[in-house]
């Protein structure tokens, strides 16, 4: 076995061992249809969840993760993640796994370990493949996919629940991948535009960076760019035209959800360009919500985008640059920018495979330089730490988790900014959560 084989084996299982580590799955009401579709599909070949809301009064009112279109029940959420999961629920439930929570927790919790897991291997090729072309040493790449796997919400968000995370994480990463290896052929130019479709399929807050790396496509390949443009816009055409058949929105099921949002986070409208200083600082720097609170270690990274671009070493960074930065912006003009109830800076983890890319440019001054080590290195070490308490502490039971009490921060606003009664403080002062798979929703 090659090096770069070992080091891609110990990168897939020791994250996958890692992020099962808690026995539990994590993740909200969100999650819930997709955790049914990949047992319908396998069981029925239906996408839609009328079995499960067999019986319900018309009159009643239904969860806000399900709308009902015609005669039937389907998901307020993109059903691609599901679609993904398909082969993991697969074995378990012709082995006997029936349709219960329990089963329906432990199954989607493994799917989103092992897609979490595949993401941290394609972001170490990718960054190998970067670090090949600055000559910054494998070692560069190593602390990339470390960073990412261990020190980021990829361990306490994405890998624990069947949220659109994992998936549009692997799709970015493998798209990368594909584009930077040499002289890239028409399959691998494909491949890379059926990832960074499927990326946006999964999670439509995808597309900046998605959008970046079909520039950074066209703009290297042009006229031999054709198969990336195909593959993608093939599935890119599907789901909008399932969208507005669905739906009868090219937006899906968010059109609705994001006019609720007065009714379920107490803001109105989607956007706000007025509210961007608020929602940047608060994606990044609310104690409850900041992504440099949670993982401090990215400022690193963040620097190394900056010092590549400025430097002009490579284009590839030029484009991961925008892609993070838009992705961002966008958030930060999202009326609910804190993501609702959720562990940290949720809606931030799709630009994570692009963003510790950064850490590439930027190790041989890390490693060579004492300060700048030492101070990577305490900050990698709290980072790790925030994680295990994602993973191990939270959520806390409901009477006294901080999403909820004293007051729902849906409504409370003024709570994310709270030092003296943060997330982290909440949850460490409650202490770990219990092992052992829910039978609920």
């Amino acid at each position: 076995m090659t090096p770069v084989a070992r080091t891609t084996m110990a990168l897939a299982l020791g994250s996958f061992v890692l992020y099962s580590a808690n026995l539990r799955e994590i993740s909200a009401q969100d999650t819930a249809p997709n955790r049914v579709l990949a047992y319908e599909v396998i069981r029925s070949g239906r996408l839609d969840l009328d079995r499960l809301f067999h019986g319900w009064p018309a009159s009643a009112p239904i969860p806000y993760w399900v709308q009902r279109v015609g005669p039937h029940y389907v998901s307020s959420y993109p059903v691609a993640p599901a679609l993904l999961a398909v082969p993991v629920y697969l074995v378990p439930i012709l082995l006997g796994a029936d349709d219960s929570w329990l089963w329906l927790n432990v199954l989607s919790k493994l799917a989103a370990s092992l897609l979490a897991a595949l993401s941290v291997v394609f972001v170490y090729l990718t960054a190998r493949e970067l670090a090949r072309r600055l000559r910054t040493g494998e070692l560069s790449a190593v602390a990339a996919a470390v960073v990412y796997a261990v020190a980021t919400p990829t361990w306490a968000v994405s890998s624990q629940g069947l949220w659109g995370h994992a998936p549009a994480q692997l799709g970015l990463a493998v798209a990368t991948w594909a584009l930077l290896r040499p002289a890239p052929g028409p399959a691998a130019l494909g491949l890379a535009g059926l990832a960074t479709a499927l990326a946006v399929a999964c999670r439509p807050p995808a597309a900046l960076v998605a959008a970046a790396i079909g520039a950074y496509a066209i703009r290297t390949r042009r006229l031999a760019a054709w198969p990336f443009l195909a593959a993608g816009g093939t599935l890119g055409i599907a789901v909008l035209a399932s969208n507005v058949w669905t739906f009868g929105s090219a937006q899906g099921g968010y059109a609705w959800i994001n006019r609720t949002h007065a009714q379920f986070h107490g803001v109105e409208g989607t956007w706000s360009a007025a509210g961007l200083p608020g929602g940047l600082a608060g994606l990044l720097l609310s104690p409850s919500r900041g992504l440099l609170v949670y993982s401090p270690v990215l400022l690193a990274a963040f620097l190394g985008l900056y010092g590549g671009v400025r430097r002009a070493r490579e284009p590839f960074l030029h484009y991961l640059a925008a892609g993070v930065c838009g992705g961002i912006l966008t958030l930060g003009i999202y009326r609910v920018w804190w993501g609702g109830h959720s562990f940290g800076p949720r809606l931030l983890v799709d630009v994570l495979p692009a963003l510790v890319l950064g850490l590439v440019p930027i190790w041989p001054t890390l490693w060579r330089e004492r300060r700048a080590r030492w101070l990577f290195g305490a900050a990698f070490a709290v980072s790790v730490l925030v994680e295990v308490v994602g993973a191990f502490y939270y959520p806390s039971a409901r009477e006294v988790d901080w999403n909820v009490a004293p007051r729902d921060v849906d409504f409370a606003h003024e709570r994310l900014w709270d030092w003296r009664d943060s997330q982290l403080r909440r949850l460490l002062q409650n202490g770990p959560a219990k092992p052992g798979f829910r039978a609920t929703p």
